[in-house]
């Protein structure tokens, strides 16, 4: 299997949706569906940096064009993928062989012109759009796909970027592929699961360590370093690489990042703990010194509601009725106006930690055995705390599967 795909359900997906492959350029969707980055050119956020193709006949090998920079990568990334390479910016320079004491220079010339490249050969500014396309209807052509139907992923391709993708490829019809690849990423691998349910874990031990040490007086930023250490800590020796983003409500009134905790304070913990590119999602509440008893039922609101949608979250359910189970919940324990757009989203690889499918009102989408989904009841009442309760778990065909293993309970620090 190259990258994270599952060739099966893709083609599925792409049948149905009358596409005969997927063309992919967005950075994240880049990693998806190889395993390896798109490389420096993605960082500019346009399309041509790098392609992926996904034929829906899986008799036909996935094709990637990438940067010339990035191409041994790819090769050890995905050996069973068709490897098309452009020129970026970047040039690297092997060194060459040359008579004993040669000059360095001499020897990276020599280098330079084992690459058989044109004589009038120039790198551009960052990357051609049009010189990735090229390589791209050329790969196409060799999977006899030049005029065939192509999903591409437009909810990230830029408007003029498209255009010229479209002059460029005149033969192949080009549709918005982007609903074809969210439903391919909403069912995860094994390997995705386990990626995210270590996020989970590294995100509880750095929550563990701020409620131990962390004290009234403590600044924002410190109870941040707490939580950041604790998270270090567990992932020592771990080979992929882990990031956090921290979104944390210090006070009954949200407070600037260098105020202190004051004895009766809530603190809310969204936290956002990132492993091999793969963004978990989880949410504790705490209050420094005993809490309020409006605080307490303020919680304990958010509890009966977890619960209420939590006995919904199941295989064969639209995430558009565990919606409303959560706001019917609410509104039986006086909160009939409270609205809230979503109640949770799928989790993954994305630029943020929120991904389609959404828990929303709307949502017809079913619920699939596969899928890893964050469940959360935000409550923020401004004057009172910040509350929100989340949990991320796994559809069985059993029912959800907690990655969590913290109390869901409203937690005192000192």
């Amino acid at each position: 299997m190259t990258g994270f795909v599952d060739r099966q359900r893709a083609a599925g997906l792409m049948q149905r949706a009358g596409l005969a492959a997927l063309v992919l350029c967005a950075p994240e969707a880049f990693h998806y569906a190889t395993g390896a980055s798109i490389g420096p050119a993605g960082l500019f956020r346009r399309a041509g940096a790098g392609f992926v193709v996904i034929p829906a006949r899986q008799d036909l090998p996935i094709g990637i064009v990438v940067a010339d920079f990035n191409a041994a990568q790819l090769r050890i990334a995905a050996p069973e993928a068709v490897v098309l390479t452009h020129p970026v910016w970047i040039e690297s320079a092997p060194v060459g062989t040359g008579p004993a004491g040669s000059p360095l220079a001499q020897r990276i010339e020599a280098g330079l012109a084992s690459l058989a490249r044109v004589p009038d050969f120039s790198r551009p500014a960052t990357f051609d759009l049009a010189g990735s396309a090229r390589q791209l209807r050329a790969m196409l052509a060799d999977f006899g796909l030049e005029r065939a139907p192509l999903g591409v992923d437009l909810d990230f391709i830029p408007a003029a970027d498209f255009a010229a993708l479209q002059a460029l490829l005149p033969d192949c019809p080009m549709v918005d592929g982007s609903p074809v690849l969210d439903r391919l990423r909403a069912v995860k691998s094994p390997r995705e699961i386990d990626l995210l349910r270590q996020g989970i874990l590294l995100s509880e031990a750095g929550l563990e360590r701020l409620q131990v040490d962390a004290m009234a007086g403590m600044r924002q930023a410190d109870l941040v370093a707490l939580y950041r250490q604790g998270v270090a800590a567990a992932a020592a020796g771990l080979s992929h690489s882990v990031a956090t983003a921290e979104y944390v409500t210090l006070g009954a009134r949200a407070k600037g990042a260098d105020a202190r905790a004051m004895s009766g304070d809530p603190l809310k913990c969204d936290m956002v703990c990132t492993v091999g590119f793969y963004a978990s999602d989880m949410s504790r509440n705490f209050t420094f010194g005993p809490p309020s008893a409006d605080q307490a039922e303020l919680h304990a609101i958010a509890e009966r509601a977890f619960e209420a949608g939590l006995a919904e979250l199941v295989a064969g359910n639209t995430l558009g009725h565990v919606h409303r189970i959560a706001t019917d919940s609410l509104a039986r324990q006086g909160l009939r106006s409270y609205r809230r757009g979503h109640f949770g989203h799928g989790v993954g690889q994305s630029v943020f930690s929120e991904q389609w499918p959404f828990i929303c009102q709307d949502s017809d989408v079913v619920i699939e055995a596969g899928m890893v989904l964050a469940f959360e009841i935000p409550l923020y009442i401004d004057g009172l705390a910040s509350f929100n309760l989340e949990d991320q778990f796994l559809i069985t065909p059993d029912g959800p599967v907690a990655m969590n293993r913290l109390p869901r309970r409203l937690e005192r620090i000192g």
